[in-house]
C-alpha cells in the first residue's frame, strides 16, 4: 500500500495560474525553478512532471467545450512534506476528465504523443492519480516526489523513462 500523507503534513511552496496555451509550459517549468532554485536535488524531476501534466491541459482540457475565458487556464501548486514533494495541476476538465494510463511504449522516433502520463508514472513511483471536482467539474492530477533523491536514484529513474 502507498502512503499519502495527510493534508496537514505540508507546506505550500508556490501557486500560479497560467493561460491555456503554448506557452504555458514554459512557464510552469520556469515557476518550478524560481521556487525551488537551480540546485534543488528534484528540479529536474519536477519541471519534467510538470511540463507533462501541464502540456496534457493545454492540449485536453475542455476540448469539447469550444473556446471560453472561464476555461482558459491551467494552475500548479508545489508544497513540500517531510520527504515529499506534492504537485498538483487543475483545469477546466472535459468530458473525458479522468487521465488514462498509458503504458510505456517501445521506443519509436517517430511517435510524437502517448508517454507522458507513463513518464508521471515512473517519476513517482506510482504516487500520483486524478479526480474531478463535483461542483465545477474541474479536473485535478496530482503526484508525489522524492523531495531528495539520489544521484543513483536519478540515475535510476531517468534510465526507465
Amino acid at each position: 500500500m502507498i502512503y499519502l500523507p495527510a493534508l496537514t503534513e505540508r507546506q505550500e511552496i508556490g501557486v500560479i495560474q497560467l493561460a491555456r496555451n503554448d506557452q504555458a509550459p514554459y512557464l510552469a517549468r520556469e515557476a518550478i525553478t524560481t521556487w525551488t532554485g537551480t540546485a534543488h536535488p528534484a528540479r529536474e524531476i519536477l519541471i519534467l512532471v510538470a511540463s507533462e501534466l501541464v502540456t496534457n491541459s493545454v492540449k485536453h482540457a475542455a476540448l469539447d467545450s469550444g473556446p471560453s475565458v472561464d476555461l482558459d487556464w491551467v494552475k500548479v501548486e508545489l508544497s513540500q512534506g517531510p520527504e515529499f514533494l506534492r504537485l498538483v495541476v487543475t483545469d477546466p476538465g472535459s468530458a473525458c476528465s479522468t487521465p488514462s494510463y498509458i503504458p510505456m511504449q517501445a521506443p519509436n522516433l517517430y511517435a510524437e504523443q502517448g508517454r507522458g502520463l507513463a513518464i508521471v508514472e515512473n517519476l513517482s513511483r506510482g504516487r500520483w492519480g486524478s479526480y474531478r471536482l463535483p461542483a465545477s467539474g474541474h479536473r485535478v492530477v496530482w503526484c508525489y516526489l522524492d523531495l531528495s533523491p539520489t544521484p543513483a536514484q536519478l540515475e535510476e529513474l531517468f534510465r526507465s523513462i
